[in-house]
């Protein structure tokens, strides 16, 4: 059996040029095979590209490493991805609410453009982490913050923060990651 992948990897490595043609496929012949010819053997799979449009957006919008995923979950519990999601007084594609932001330095010159809103959004979690959204993240963790959501209860807590952030953060696009 060894003899079958010597050989393999051989024919293989002189195909591509990376031992010569004359190597020995003798089967009594202890020829080693390079590195080389084993990484090209062991090569994966190239990955495919991620082509969700709302994970595109938060990337121009600065956001990086784990901070996209929970963003783009936060985006779909908000408005399905939808950047003129319109249901006052939360507007846009993250649900930045009018009353407590409109005219402060977080609330986007146009809220109906994805990736200014993804910016202001930045702007939030850079200076209150994730918390108008309910949310903690700190070292790649994601915990719930309900600072901002004193009156709920714990029902709403749970099916408005909660179970929809953990149900799109497990559907992140597996491309995307």
């Amino acid at each position: 059996m060894r003899w079958v992948a010597t050989t393999t990897a051989l024919m293989f490595a002189a195909s591509v040029g990376i031992v010569p043609a004359s190597a020995s496929l003798d089967a009594g012949a202890s020829t080693p095979v390079s590195g080389t010819v084993l990484a090209a053997l062991k090569t994966p799979k190239p990955k495919k590209p991620c082509k969700d449009k709302v994970v595109k957006w938060i990337k121009a919008a600065g956001f990086k490493n784990e901070k996209v995923r929970v963003v783009w979950a936060i985006a779909q519990r908000e408005s399905n991805g939808n950047p003129n999601e319109s249901t006052w007084p939360d507007l846009g594609i993250v649900q930045l609410n009018a009353p407590s932001w409109q005219g402060s330095k977080y609330w986007p010159n146009n809220i109906y453009d994805p990736v200014q809103s993804f910016a202001a959004m930045k702007m939030m979690v850079r200076d209150m982490n994730f918390a108008p959204w309910g949310l903690r993240v700190k070292r790649q963790q994601v915990t719930y913050d309900y600072s901002q959501y004193g009156m709920w209860d714990s029902w709403r807590r749970y099916n408005w923060i909660v179970a929809p952030f953990e149900r799109y953060y497990a559907q992140f696009p597996k491309a995307c990651r």
